[in-house]
């Protein structure tokens, strides 16, 4: 009997395991903006505006009037700042994020909460936020973090060429 539950429940974990694969996107390109950084975004996004200073994308099609973002809908933002670093932090010349911080909120919005991820790291003298939000209650939303996660980690500047 133990063997029967023990069985069921992993069944019922590698369950929840595959719905959850099914929000997150399979393939990813490469994005290349006017400042110089580069990212990996996923297929089938939508790009909001031109990559130039950031880059803005959703995971929907809905535009309705003030609203960037619907029920079931995330959008992810990546920006460069100017950053004060340290001239020995300059020589060592990383490409990539060595070290993420993240910060988790929620803003109030059309009578309802938003719930903001902000993933932050410093490359050279940029310091880049990622910020990932979504409705509270979502439920993608583990899917939207590691989406987030996988664009932090692919960040480079200056930018990887697009192959």
């Amino acid at each position: 009997m133990p063997r029967l539950l023990a069985a069921a429940i992993t069944a019922g974990l590698l369950a929840g395991a595959g719905a959850g694969a099914q929000a997150a996107p399979q393939r990813w390109a490469r994005v290349v903006t006017r400042t110089g950084f580069s990212v990996d975004q996923p297929v089938g996004w939508q790009t909001l505006g031109t990559p130039g200073e950031r880059l803005d994308i959703v995971n929907g099609a809905c535009r309705r009037e003030g609203a960037v973002i619907c029920d079931g809908e995330a959008e992810i933002l990546v920006r460069a700042e100017p950053f004060a670093a340290r001239p020995s932090a300059l020589k060592l010349k990383p490409k990539s994020c060595w070290s993420l911080q993240e910060t988790l909120s929620q803003t109030p919005a059309a009578g309802r909460w938003l719930t903001n991820s902000q993933l932050t790291c410093t490359i050279g003298d940029r310091r880049f936020v990622i910020l990932e939000r979504h409705w509270k209650g979502d439920k993608h939303a583990a899917s939207y973090g590691r989406i987030a996660m996988r664009m932090a980690k692919s960040l480079r500047y200056p930018a990887t060429p697009v192959s």
